[in-house]
């Protein structure tokens, strides 16, 4: 049986075989891009070269199946919030993954949210491309839920005669710095501050929530401080043992 605030250290299936049935509420995660590379001093060597250097199939393949898995413990009103980013040399692949979800599960997007972060990578170095200072989060649910998925969004009035809900403004367009500063291997870290932001906008105090990339347990730590459960995936023993040893540091 799963563990609540726990972090797993094992291969995201693995954790998810542990898991019931539409157990969780949602997920917050941003998984490998696929853009390891076999320069040793190339900045996009994210910290997990050795599982993340994959060809369009395999990459699309094993996400495909995380995702099957996402769909059967998501609760059916849940939402997934799935960051992704792009290679300089193969942009389609996100597109790619998103159009497999939608035609190979039950899930579709609901909305797309530009994550706008502090600074922009890479450095100039490319005649054609620009730097992105942008990515995107996609607000991932089940197709059966596409209109009453559940939010935490607050009503702002209601109008007296119609009954019609009015909410405060919550735009797709989220502010929030790269990572949290914190020097390891896994340069790509993930962002507290963007996380906190989308649990405040999809998951109601007490939600349970599984991060199957936790990396450095960035998910794990911006729980802890709002009243949220999680639950996480770490393959790395490197990320998960300096992980743990930061997400102590919230708990005490």
């Amino acid at each position: 049986m799963i563990e609540i605030n726990k972090i797993y250290n094992e291969d995201n299936i693995e954790t998810m075989k542990k898991i019931p049935n539409k157990f969780i509420s949602g997920i917050i995660t941003s998984p490998p891009y696929n853009i390891a590379t076999k320069r040793k001093d190339c900045y996009y060597d994210n910290g997990y070269s050795n599982i993340d250097c994959l060809n369009e199939k395999e990459y699309l393949d094993i996400r495909l199946n995380e995702f099957k898995e996402f769909s059967r413990i998501l609760d059916d009103c849940g939402v997934i919030c799935y960051n992704i980013s792009y290679h300089k040399d193969n942009p389609i692949l996100p597109t790619l993954l998103m159009a497999n979800i939608h035609n190979k599960t039950d899930l579709t997007i609901a909305d797309i949210i530009t994550w706008k972060k502090k600074s922009a990578i890479p450095f100039q170095t490319s005649p054609t491309k620009l730097s992105r200072i942008t990515e995107l989060v996609y607000i991932i649910v089940k197709k059966n839920h596409l209109h009453n998925f559940k939010t935490n969004k607050e009503v702002s009035k209601i109008n007296e005669k119609t009954n019609q809900k009015f909410y405060k403004n919550y735009t797709n367009l989220i502010e929030a710095r790269n990572n949290d500063g914190i020097i390891c291997k896994l340069k790509a870290s993930y962002s507290e501050e963007l996380v906190s932001k989308l649990i405040n906008i999809y998951f109601p105090e007490n939600s349970i929530i599984y991060d199957p990339f936790m990396g450095i347990c960035t998910t794990a730590r911006a729980c802890e401080k709002i009243n949220r459960n999680y639950i996480g995936s770490e393959l790395d023993q490197e990320h998960y043992q300096i992980g743990i040893s930061l997400l102590n540091k919230v708990i005490k």
